[in-house]
């Protein structure tokens, strides 16, 4: 599991994840998506390079999506695979992080121009 974090602007952060996020890949990225977290006021995750995702996963996903509402903030996911989508809704967690089918509705969502450079 690899996850690449990128500020897309003040409080905004991009993290895309790649691979498993089973209990082997949710330790890969902890440390990292947690940080990720503490430093964005606008979390948007990328999904489309994670095929599977266990409940350890969407563990990570709503811990983080907890501290960001603590402080008045939110996660925004986007670009799941179809399998990895329907375990998120089948479980509720679209009650409680958004879920968008691409990167550039997620952006317009959290106010970034999907042509700005700042979201490349």
């Amino acid at each position: 599991m690899k996850i690449e974090k990128k500020s897309l602007g003040p409080d905004l952060v991009l993290v895309v994840l790649d691979g498993r996020l089973d209990i082997g890949g949710a330790a890969q990225v902890e440390p990292e998506f947690k940080a990720a977290c503490a430093e964005a006021q606008v979390l948007l995750v990328d999904l489309s390079g994670t095929p599977f995702m266990a409940s350890i996963g969407i563990r990570l996903l709503l811990a983080g999506a907890k501290g960001l509402h603590r402080k008045g903030g939110v996660m925004r996911l986007f670009a799941c695979d179809p399998q990895v989508e329907k375990v998120l809704r089948a479980t509720g967690v679209d009650q409680l992080v958004s879920i968008y089918g691409t990167r550039d509705e997620a952006l317009a969502v959290a106010g970034v121009s999907p042509a700005s450079p700042t979201a490349t």
